[in-house]
């Protein structure tokens, strides 16, 4: 048996720790590239949307290297995430490869433990009793350099965005990130990521207060960087500071159900977006227009909106916020991205954005 799993940010770190520490073989998609876009694209219909294009793309890589069994992340309706198990599944059935698939429910319950229960059936006659006892400790392992993860990328959000030089950023934060995937204790992981937050602590700084956006939009497009062609990173260059809306522990402890801060953060964000949006549209629309909500009263200069192209959801949230950027008063850049859209383009886009922002907060533009 050898796992794979797609990409999605930095949680390859997660899922690579969980199957070392536990001791199961596994293969790790080679980094999302053209090949892999191209991959998902020519097996695919035009108007699916590009994250089962790049999901299914990662899976035939991984397959190509060795791979044998396949673990994907489940969701709900109306967004068709909660579909893509099924349609993956028969795509690479019809072009012949021989796998085994497991799928991890977005909500855990009963159900959910029942499905897994039959999925996991002939999985747990390969697994030893070793790989059971030592599971506990390779979670552990795994969810701490998660949030690690997390911590070390909000931290070169807020420093890209007032450093003298960048770049110096970018270096701390990667090579911070690889140490965090080599360390096998606790111990260890605390160690790499002080020493990755006091480098960029020491990174010099411009003096000037930076704009402030909040990132919202489809969970896929917003965490992982090759899809949103490093947003953040650019406007981090051009003195934004960007904050992230989506997490992916953030959306593990709303599915366990066990984090009833999270659950109640949730209800109340769904409250902020009644005004624009008094129904349950479903997937992240009604919080990607409650978070525009949040940003302007947490005094934010602007949002970025980031979605897949034909994304039903995302593209109703669009449309709200187009309409409510007048009455909040706070700009907004909607972003439907695709395998058109290259990196000039984004860049006169971005630069735009900066400059609106700009003007509105100097008082030049109202």
């Amino acid at each position: 048996m050898k796992v794979t799993f797609p990409h999605l940010g930095s949680m390859y770190i997660f899922c690579k720790a969980i199957a070392e520490e536990a001791g199961i073989p596994y293969v790790l998609p080679p980094p999302t590239r053209d090949r892999t876009r191209e991959l998902g694209e020519f097996h695919t219909n035009e108007s699916v949307c590009l994250p089962l294009k790049i999901i299914l793309g990662n899976f035939i890589e991984a397959l190509e290297a060795g791979a044998d069994t396949i673990v994907m992340v489940g969701s709900g309706p109306p967004c068709r995430l909660g579909l893509y198990d099924r349609t993956i599944k028969v795509i690479l059935s019809d072009l012949g490869y021989d796998f085994r698939w497991l799928t991890i429910p977005g909500i855990f319950n009963w159900q959910a433990f029942l499905q897994n229960h039959d999925e996991t059936r002939e999985l747990r006659k390969e697994l030893t009793p070793s790989n059971f006892l030592r599971f506990p400790r390779a979670v552990m392992i795994g969810w701490r350099k998660m949030r690690w993860c997390e911590h070390l990328e909000d931290q070169a959000a807020r420093k890209r965005a007032v450093a003298q030089n960048p770049l110096e950023v970018e270096r701390w934060l990667q090579s911070g990130l690889a140490a965090l995937d080599q360390a096998r204790s606790l111990p260890a992981i605390s160690k790499v990521c002080r020493q990755a937050l006091a480098g960029l602590a020491q990174i010099r700084e411009h003096g000037r207060r930076p704009l402030k956006v909040m990132m919202v939009g489809e969970v896929y497009t917003v965490m992982e960087p090759t899809i949103n062609m490093n947003i953040e990173q650019r406007l981090g260059h051009l003195g934004v500071e960007v904050k992230r809306s989506s997490y992916f522990s953030s959306h593990i402890r709303r599915g366990s159900r066990l984090d009833r801060g999270l659950l109640k953060e949730r209800r109340q964000l769904m409250e902020l977006a009644v005004p624009y949006l008094n129904y349950d549209v479903g997937a992240e629309c009604n919080f990607s227009v409650a978070e525009m909500v949040l940003a302007k009263n947490m005094d934010y200069d602007g949002v970025v909106h980031v979605y897949p192209f034909s994304c039903m959801p995302e593209t109703t949230a669009a449309s709200v916020l187009s309409t409510a950027t007048t009455e909040l008063g706070i700009p907004v850049l909607s972003l439907p991205l695709d395998r058109k859209d290259m990196g000039l383009r984004l860049d006169t886009q971005i630069e735009a954005f900066v400059d609106i922002m700009q003007m509105k907060r100097s008082g030049d533009l109202h």
